[in-house]
C-alpha cells in the first residue's frame, strides 16, 4: 500500500505550502472514496436481502414492510458504488498532477488522464507510468464502471432486474439499457470484478509515479 510519508518524500522542495495540503487532502480522499464503496457494496448486499424478505413477507422485526422500499434502497446504493469507485478512479489525475507537477493551477477543469499521458510522452518522463496508465484506461474493468457511471449520472438510471425470478436470485443491470458489451451484467459481481481489478492497479499506478 501506498504511504502518505512515501509519497511525501517524492513531492518537489518548491512545492508551495496549499499544493502541500491540497496534496494531503486528495491523498486523504482516495481512503475516504474507498470506505464509501464498502459502504454502499454492505448496503446494497444488505437491502437486497430485506428486499426478497419483503417480497416473501418474511420480515418480522422491521419498521417498514413494503418490498418497494427495499428495492429503492439496494437499487440506491448500487449506483451510489458506482459512482463512487469512479470518482476515485478519476481523482488520480489530480493527485498525480501535485506529485509532478504537469499543471501549475492544481485546480483546472481540463486536468485529466490525458493532461497526464501528453506531459509524459513529451517529456519522455514516467515511462512505466505511462503504461500503467494506458492498461487501466483500457481494461473491461475500467470501460465498464465509467460506462455504468456515465451513464446513470447523465443519461438515465439503468433499469434492474431485481433478481425475484432468477434461478439464482441475483440482481442484473438491463443489458438493453447499457447499449454495451459487459462481461456480466450481474451487480454483485460486476462490484467485486471492478473493484478487485482496478483498485490494485491504481495504488501501483501511483506508486510508479513517485520514481523521479
Amino acid at each position: 500500500m501506498v504511504k502518505l510519508q512515501d509519497l511525501r518524500e517524492c513531492l518537489s522542495p518548491d512545492l508551495d505550502d496549499k499544493r502541500k495540503t491540497r496534496f494531503e487532502v486528495a491523498f486523504r480522499s482516495l481512503g475516504y472514496q474507498d470506505d464509501y464503496c464498502r459502504y454502499h457494496y454492505e448496503q446494497y448486499i444488505k437491502e437486497h436481502n430485506l428486499f426478497f424478505s419483503a417480497v416473501q413477507g418474511e420480515l418480522n422485526n422491521e419498521e417498514i414492510l413494503n418490498p418497494q422500499y427495499y428495492r429503492i434502497a439496494f437499487e440506491a446504493h448500487c449506483f451510489a458504488f458506482f459512482r463512487a469507485f469512479h470518482g476515485l478512479i478519476e481523482s488520480i489525475p489530480y493527485l498525480l498532477n501535485l506529485l509532478i507537477e504537469v499543471n501549475k493551477d492544481s485546480e483546472s477543469r481540463y486536468l485529466n488522464w490525458n493532461t497526464i499521458l501528453v506531459f509524459c510522452e513529451k517529456s519522455k518522463s514516467h515511462q512505466d507510468g505511462v503504461k500503467k496508465i494506458k492498461s487501466l484506461r483500457g481494461s473491461d474493468s475500467y470501460r465498464e464502471l465509467e460506462h455504468i457511471s456515465n451513464v446513470s449520472k447523465h443519461r438515465r438510471i439503468v433499469r434492474v432486474d431485481s433478481g425475484l425470478l432468477s434461478e439464482h436470485s441475483k440482481a442484473s443491470l438491463c443489458k438493453d439499457d447499457l447499449d454495451k458489451q459487459f462481461r456480466s451484467y450481474e451487480i454483485e459481481k460486476l462490484m467485486n470484478t471492478i473493484f478487485d481489478e482496478l483498485k490494485p492497479q491504481a495504488i501501483e499506478l501511483i506508486r510508479f509515479f513517485m520514481k523521479r
